[in-house]
């Protein structure tokens, strides 16, 4: 007769349920790291700036079809698009602004924007330097802004946060580093 001591390894369910435990654990931990990247990685950086292009509007509905032979009622979207129209450039009141110190940049692009037709405000300087260029614009003229990208390649469009600066004109245009004429 065997007799077994206290501490023999007859029984295994302990090991088991010990594995289990710290699989579990690992598991948890895992999940937990995953959920708080998944929420941090979809928060907007401070300095993204956004370009907005003309405003459209998408609106889906048609009637209901009827199957005679069912008497079911379904539906399919049909696709309505209307598109927000953009001023002509004699209803956009323009400034433009040197931040770069190139001699006599803002008013020649001021002449540019005039012979495309825009009212333009007289050529300035503006501190601090903008890198890059901007164009500014306040409320309603984002479209207008949008347009005026061809005058500044690279600009970033932003809504005016001066609301001060250049009164009279509806879109500025800053010119920064990177500006070529």
């Amino acid at each position: 007769m065997t007799s077994k001591g206290k501490h023999s390894g007859g029984g295994s369910g302990a090991f088991y349920r010990d594995l289990a435990m710290m699989l579990l654990g690992i598991v948890l931990v895992g999940a937990a790291v995953f959920f708080l990247l998944f929420l941090l990685a979809d928060e907007p950086t401070a300095s993204s700036t956004t370009e907005i292009a003309a405003a459209t509007t998408t609106t889906t509905e048609s009637p209901p079809t009827t199957d005679a032979s069912t008497s079911t009622s379904s539906s399919s979207p049909a696709t309505t698009t209307t598109t927000v129209p953009v001023r002509p450039p004699d209803e956009v009141r323009v400034s433009v602004l040197n931040s770069v110190g190139i001699a006599g940049a803002a008013g020649r692009l001021t002449e540019e924007l005039e012979a495309a037709g825009y009212q333009t405000l007289p050529a300035g300087d503006y501190s601090p330097t903008q890198d890059p260029s901007r164009i500014w614009y306040r409320p309603s003229f984002s479209a207008e802004a949008n347009e005026l990208l061809v005058f500044a390649p690279g600009a970033l469009v932003e809504p005016l946060a001066e609301p001060d600066l250049e009164p009279g004109a509806d879109v500025i245009i800053i010119l920064g580093t990177g500006y070529e004429e």
